[in-house]
């Protein structure tokens, strides 16, 4: 479920570019307790959710929406200097967080997490707690892979990019998380 390419995905690359591998592993590994948390979710109950889901999808939608927008001005407006980059615990906390917010905002991931379940004839595991559990677990196993092969090579990339370089990803990021925000507003207000 982490796998597509979006804002997270971006974040978290720009800031391994930015900072480094840990800086970005960190930040995807808010978006992964996150992925579990909906996970475990959907694997320990599955009808309940989604009465819950249909109720709230709209607003987390909008919100999303604002905080993406509001994401994408700040990517847009730093021009970042691979010299200056300091990376702090505090940093990589402030970016998990971030992450683990953004992941929350978007409750199609608790419906792909069901269709992916259902699709895998695993609408019954609820019923066996040993089961929704050895699947949360693996969860969040497989979301911390995909974030620590994405950190590899973006990672391997840092050492090849200047200052120009980090710019220029700074402005396509934040272009393409504008246009998640944007997306995500238009959907609930059109």
């Amino acid at each position: 479920m982490a796998a597509p390419l979006g804002p997270v995905n971006l974040i978290c690359i720009r800031r391994t570019l930015a900072y480094s591998k840990r800086n970005g592993f960190t930040v995807g590994m808010g978006a992964a307790v996150a992925d579990t948390l909906f996970g475990g979710i959907a694997a320990f109950g599955l009808s309940s959710v989604m009465g819950m889901v249909h109720r709230v999808n709209g607003w987390f939608e909008i919100v999303g929406g604002v905080i993406l927008i509001l994401v994408s001005i700040n990517l847009w407006t730093k021009h970042p200097h691979l010299a200056d980059a300091e990376d702090t615990v505090r940093d990589r906390l402030k970016g998990a967080a971030g992450a683990f917010g953004l992941t929350l905002m978007n409750p199609m991931t608790i419906v792909g997490f069901i269709a992916l379940f259902v699709a895998l004839g695993l609408q019954d595991m609820g019923q066996s707690p040993l089961n929704a559990a050895a699947i949360t677990v693996g969860i969040f196993l497989g979301s911390s892979l995909w974030w620590f092969t994405l950190t590899r090579g973006a990672g391997y990339m840092r050492g090849r990019l200047s200052d120009d370089h980090l710019l220029k990803i700074n402005r396509v990021s934040a272009l393409i998380v504008a246009l998640c925000g944007l997306w995500a507003l238009g959907k609930n207000f059109f």
